[in-house]
């Protein structure tokens, strides 16, 4: 009994840890107490393997979800970093392409005795038999595909009374990244593959029970009469289920926000399962006035409201489920030609500007770093994030509905998924399904906002796409569909709006205006996947993961933390940065050079498509966000969570208020992204020489409208400017309040693109601009004062910074260290950094992190800055210098 009643107190807590977007009645998530091991190691029959009293010493103990791999780092089996230099190639192993047993025990409280008993797999990567006291329950050819939710009845072989031997015996995938493989996970050019080819159980498993009927996957749809939200019209679907062989008849109620209750009969025939629906027509309390809406959170609150859906069988509760859901109504439009897809909530069109998501190489799962990724993410100023086909677990959705992000999901390229025209019934079966699978998932997801049947191409086979759409119609999908993530024109559903014609490797910042063809990445259409390519990790970061003697641009374990293909060497961005900042001394030299050519590119690329908004540009995601193991590309924070130059330069263009200068037409002009409109706003221009000394400067008054962007004034000829000159600008409101500073180093000769010779992923420059003379700048110094405060679990740091020299202090950049001589405390949220001072001008930054983040240590802040007299500046915290030349 005292077993029973543990078993029924660990349930409890299992269901409310996984509780933050949905709860049920009973839901027994079975995550911890999992043992596996190979069949190579374990060559014992499932049919003991499976049973209570089997021998499972030598066995690890791992915590679902786990892949292979996962759960024997879990288990400390290496002896070395699998992320340093290319130790990753050491993980293969011939036991990791044989079949790998998961094994957990469980007992079901009382209450559940007699109750049909399904068990629910979410991700099974990639195919699995599954056994239950010694017998089987299914084999691999109906338990196949990581994207599927599989429901298995273990009635007939459950012990009501005592202890249960759940054996899954997983087989992991073979070739997803060629055209006849697994529809599994696939990396593409991304990085190197994990050797398990992220073999194992990749989401939840969970143990449900039902009094005959179950309810589940409910959906709440909204309708508003536009432009008026006075009123939200809401449709409420569910899925029912007769678990029975015998016909059934149930109650199935609804309820909204403690408020709003329906309810309606149904009769199910013996094992049938269908669609149940309450629509705003037939039950009038959901035509629901003032509703409390779901907005992205630039553009209002996420406000999110709570459904609830129950089964009742002869006046007894079967089930009931409860989620998160948001009232709102995403749609789009084509303009410009069928080259432009705008889309629009709430009947507002929305600007997309965001990165694409990637989960850990191994698809370990931490809700806490999922949380600190996304505040990164909304700090950034971002309200998008796109998943390629790599699905996340509900917590990450959870948190995007939290936070008021919106998400792009879809299949990925560039493997199997990406060609239809070569997969066997089998396969297509596993396609469907797991379209299916997603969408009942999914579909409730105030997040999520559009959905791909396709990444690089629309499905090749025009059979698959229409049976995608078919799925997907009947199944109710509230959002937009698109039929591909690249221009092409569907032979199905047409032309897609959007496109992924790079670049992804370095361009300079004049590309993203002068790409007067449209062929490639400028700023036309809603560009799905872009990037001005390597993103260059802190020196404090690339030496946790490329050993010492091979820290230099051409070595081989550089280049393994590279992509792959097309991608793997930094040759492109190494000899720009020549060919711009000057030639290297050092590796710190040159990642120092490479954070201010990170800034400036990535910067550019977001504020043309700002500036160019519901003109010609509709979005544009970076390629990408983060990296799923340390890598030196496509990122826009690193693996380590350390914010540098791409960083800061995306969070700088994002600004929601914010002034800029385009390099193509020498204006200054700003971007509004708040839904109102200000007046009376001051900017102001000044132009510096290397010296310090200021050749220029104005100042104008203007009025912008809501969600726009303006064009002020050009900047004129300019006499005495030295070769390489910097700009500041500066927005203040009409009450004098700074909004955005925003500094540029320009130089008088510009950097040329050779657009003749373009390719998909890049455009190779003709001539270079000339910034090499800011490593000869003026020293100046600094005065460096701070405070700090508690703020619940955070501290905080304002940061007063003042240039008392006549220079002007280039790229300061702040640290915030576990003490002098410690580790950056990471994650951390710099209001802004990477900075520039004018002569005399003074800066207030705020510094915060999680005080446990800190180890205990004092914090110790270190201040740097290109052209810093390390000696002569005053102040808390230490001083270095940013541009090091050993």
């Amino acid at each position: 009994m005292k077993k029973i009643l543990l078993m029924s107190a660990m349930a409890l807590l299992s269901a409310g840890a996984f509780a933050q977007g949905r709860q049920e009645n009973f839901n027994l998530l079975l995550k911890d107490d999992w043992q596996m091991q190979s069949v190579v190691t374990a060559p014992a029959a499932a049919t003991e393997i499976s049973k209570e009293k089997f021998d499972t010493q030598g066995w690890y103990k791992v915590s679902v979800p786990s892949t292979i791999l996962a759960g024997l780092l879990a288990n400390h089996v290496y002896n070395f970093d699998p992320f340093m230099g290319k130790n990753l190639e050491k993980l293969a192993d011939p036991k990791l392409d044989k079949p790998w047993w998961f094994r957990r025990e469980f007992t079901l409280p009382a209450a559940e005795n007699g109750k049909n008993v399904i068990l629910r797999l979410h991700g099974i990567n990639y195919k699995a038999n599954v056994w239950l006291n010694g017998v089987k329950i299914a084999d691999s050819t109906k338990v196949k595909g990581p994207y599927r939710i599989i429901d298995l009845d273990l009635t007939k072989n459950i012990n009501y009374s005592g202890a249960n031997t759940l054996a899954i015996e997983v087989l992991r995938p073979f070739t997803p990244n060629k055209r006849d493989g697994d529809l599994a996970i696939d990396y593409a050019d991304w990085i190197p593959y994990p050797q398990d080819y992220n073999g194992g159980i990749i989401n939840n498993v969970e143990v449900k029970t039902y009094n005959k009927v179950g309810v589940k996957f409910p959906l709440v749809t909204t309708d508003f009469d536009l432009p008026s939200l006075a009123v939200a019209h809401l449709t409420v679907d569910a899925q029912v289920t007769n678990y029975t062989n015998k016909p059934q008849d149930a109650v199935i109620k609804g309820k909204i926000n403690e408020n709003i209750a329906f309810e309606k009969r149904v009769h199910l025939l013996a094992n049938e399962s269908k669609n149940i629906n309450f629509s705003p027509v037939e039950f009038k309390q959901l035509n629901v006035k003032d509703p409390s809406i779901w907005w992205p959170w630039q553009y209002g609150k996420p406000n999110l409201n709570r459904i609830e859906v129950s089964a009742v069988v002869d006046k007894k509760l079967s089930n009931s489920v409860a989620e998160s859901f948001g009232i709102r109504e995403f749609t789009s439009k084509i303009i410009d030609e069928n080259q432009s897809r705008q889309f629009i909530i709430n009947g507002k069109p929305i600007m997309l500007r965001g990165a694409a998501w990637s989960p850990d190489i191994f698809q370990r799962r931490s809700t806490e770093r999922q949380e600190q990724e996304i505040r990164l993410v909304r700090d950034m100023n971002m309200n998008i994030v796109r998943s390629e086909g790599k699905m996340e677990d509900d917590n990450f959705y959870d948190l995007c509905d939290k936070y008021g992000l919106m998400v792009m999901n879809g299949w990925m390229c560039c493997g199997t998924w990406q060609h239809p025209e070569k997969w066997d019934a089998a396969e297509r079966k596993v396609a469907m399904a797991s379209d299916s699978s997603v969408m009942y998932w999914l579909r409730n997801k105030a997040s999520l906002f559009v959905w791909l049947n396709g990444s690089d191409m629309p499905p090749t086979d025009t059979s698959v796409e229409r049976d995608y759409l078919k799925i997907e119609k009947q199944l109710k999908w509230p959002n937009p569909l698109l039929a591909t993530a690249n221009e092409s024109k569907s032979k199905v559903s047409g032309y897609s709006g959007v496109k992924m014609a790079g670049p992804y490797e370095w361009v300079p910042p004049i590309y993203w205006e002068t790409d007067a063809t449209k062929k490639f990445g400028g700023t036309y259409s809603f560009a799905t996947e872009i990037s001005p390519g390597p993103s260059i990790p802190p020196y404090e970061s690339l030496i946790k993961f490329i050993p010492k003697d091979s820290l230099n641009v051409t070595s081989a374990d550089w280049n393994y933390h590279c992509g792959t293909g097309s991608f793997g060497t930094t040759k492109v961005f190494t000899k720009a940065l020549y060919g711009r900042y000057g030639e290297t001394a050092s590796i710190k030299n040159y990642v120092a050079k490479a954070q201010a050519q990170n800034y400036e590119a990535h910067r550019a690329m977001m504020e043309a498509y700002g500036l160019n908004k519901y003109q010609t540009a509709t979005g544009v995601v970076q390629w990408m966000l983060s990296n799923p193991w340390p890598g030196i590309i496509w990122h826009t924070y690193d693996y380590y969570l350390y914010p540098a130059g791409t960083y800061f330069g995306m969070k700088k263009a994002m600004e929601p208020l914010h002034v800029l200068y385009s390099y193509k037409t020498n204006e200054v002009a700003v971007i509004n992204s708040y839904l109102k409109t200000f007046s009376g706003l001051k900017v102001k221009a000044d132009v510096y020489n290397l010296d310090g000394s200021n050749k220029f400067n104005k100042t104008v008054v203007a009025n912008i409208g809501a969600d726009a962007s303006k064009r002020l004034f050009a900047l004129p000829a300019i006499t005495g400017l030295s070769d390489t000159y910097l700009l500041r600008l500066e927005l203040s409101d009409k009450g004098g309040e700074s909004k955005s500073i925003n500094w540029y180093w320009l130089s008088k000769k510009g950097d040329e693109l050779n657009w003749k010779k373009s390719n998909w992923f890049t455009t190779p420059q003709s001539a270079y601009a000339d910034y090499s003379a800011l490593q000869s700048l003026p020293k100046t110094k600094l005065t460096v004062n701070q405070t700090s405060k508690a703020e619940g679990d955070s501290t905080s740091y304002i940061v007063n910074i003042k240039n008392t020299g006549s220079a002007v202090a280039f790229f300061v950049h702040l640290r915030a260290l576990k003490g002098q001589g410690g580790d950056d405390i990471l994650p951390v949220i710099f209001s802004d950094n990477y900075i520039s001072l004018a002569p005399g001008e003074s800066r207030v930054i705020k510094c915060t992190y999680n005080t446990k983040n800190a180890d205990g240590a004092m914090p110790y802040l270190l201040t740097s800055a290109w052209n810093l007299d390390t000696a002569g500046s005053s102040g808390d915290g230490g001083f270095e210098d940013g541009l090091p030349k050993e």
